[in-house]
């Protein structure tokens, strides 16, 4: 399944954008599902890739819920191991916690308090964000 996670999480977030509600539940579910079943490193680069970025409110939902589990799952000293995607991660995870849907700022937000009780992300926070986005 590992080779296939862009293309699914492309799809599972596509149902999101334009589908009735339980439709929408059900492609978050198996994207809840998808993350546990596979490498949370692939689930993770698929997450900020496809839907982090995506311009529906609902897709950035979705995709910073799971990905807050993912990052939960590797753990904030691992996350640190890697300096590209760790500099990559606050500003994500800043920009989430700026988002206009509530429930998006506050897995935003919680990405931001699990990030800040490590020192090297409390660094990185204070390098790579301006001091207004802080």
């Amino acid at each position: 399944m590992d080779s296939e996670v862009d293309e699914v999480v492309q799809v599972l977030l596509q149902m999101v954008w334009n589908s009735p509600e339980f439709i929408q539940k059900a492609a978050s579910q198996t994207l809840g599902i998808m993350v546990e079943n596979v490498t949370p490193s692939r689930a993770m680069t698929a997450l900020m890739d496809s839907g982090i970025q995506h311009r529906h409110v609902l897709v950035r939902k979705y995709a910073a819920k799971h990905l807050l589990t993912v990052m939960e799952k590797i753990g904030a000293t691992k996350l640190a191991g890697t300096p590209l995607r760790a500099e990559k991660l606050v500003r994500l995870a800043v920009k989430l916690a700026q988002d206009c849907h509530k429930d998006t700022r506050y897995y935003g937000w919680k990405m931001l308090h699990m990030l800040m009780d490590h020192e090297k992300f409390k660094r990185l926070l204070k390098q790579s964000v301006s001091a207004h986005d802080l």
